[in-house]
């Protein structure tokens, strides 16, 4: 009767992960070590056979991008920064390059993947000045607090992404595995950052040109000796979506259950 029976069901799976998170748009636009800070987050996975999966993974981590140290020197004299805290929420499908069956022998125990699918996250840039840190979506540096005079509306904090993943893969031992990826996230929001258009008269602007807005919205003068380049419809940002990565190693343990083969199936079921 024993024999009858395989641990063959190893569709559930769930992990965790940590790593590292970094930014790409208007203040970024290469992979800078120096800008890549702690992310972490957890998951779930549903095998649906050996070459396909489905899974649903909740992670944090935080972003930050800044112009000083940047090789681009009109980025430097724009001297802008900011960071922000990333709630992601998400749902894939996965592609497995080998089949991936850790039960059994003939298939590796190893395989590359690759995954795409659509999610929502959450963000909340800032930026500090003078020692201080303010929030800069209530401050509308482009003009957003008066969109009847700069055109420019008000961004939320939150926006829908598609997450694109590819990695590896590996069986350690029994129930365990580890995962080793890299998943960029493509935005539909301009203002991760903060930063998109065009600077802003800073009549458009709460408290005029004597506002902490104005002071945060064109911040070149600090390193230009006090000369603003920020001319109201001169460029502030590249109005492109930004775009942010996790890159992590996950442990993940699956769950495996005794189940009948199908007549005429020898042990192990396969």
């Amino acid at each position: 009767m024993l024999t009858g029976f395989a641990a063959h069901a190893q569709e559930h799976e769930v992990g965790g992960w940590l790593g590292v998170a970094n930014y790409f748009g208007s203040l970024n636009t290469t992979f800078r070590w120096d800008q890549a800070l702690p992310a972490g987050g957890v998951f779930y996975r549903y095998n649906i056979n050996k070459r396909f999966a489905a899974k649903g993974m909740v992670s944090y981590g935080e972003v930050a991008g800044s112009d000083a140290g940047s090789p681009n020197e009109w980025q430097r004299q724009r001297n802008l920064s900011f960071r922000s805290s990333v709630a992601d929420v998400c749902g894939t499908f996965e592609f497995n390059f080998f089949k991936w069956n850790k039960n059994n022998p003939k298939h590796n125990g190893f395989t590359p993947y690759i995954a795409v699918g659509f999610g929502m996250f959450f963000f909340n840039p800032e930026t500090q000045y003078k020692g201080q840190w303010y929030y800069l979506q209530p401050l509308g540096t482009e003009g957003q607090n008066d969109p009847s005079y700069s055109g420019v509306k008000k961004y939320k904090l939150y926006a829908f992404e598609v997450p694109l993943e590819g990695g590896f893969k590996i069986h350690l031992k029994k129930n365990w595995s580890a995962n080793i990826f890299a998943s960029v996230h493509e935005t539909f929001t301009k203002y991760l950052d903060d930063v998109s258009g065009t600077y802003a008269s800073t009549a458009s602007l709460p408290g005029g040109s004597h506002g902490i807005a104005a002071k945060l919205a064109d911040r070149s003068g600090e390193v230009n000796d006090g000369v603003n380049i920020g001319k109201p419809g001169f460029q502030r940002g590249n109005g492109r979506f930004d775009q942010y990565v996790f890159v992590g190693v996950a442990i993940t343990y699956t769950f495996m259950s005794l189940k009948c083969p199908p007549p005429g199936q020898d042990w192990p079921y396969r």
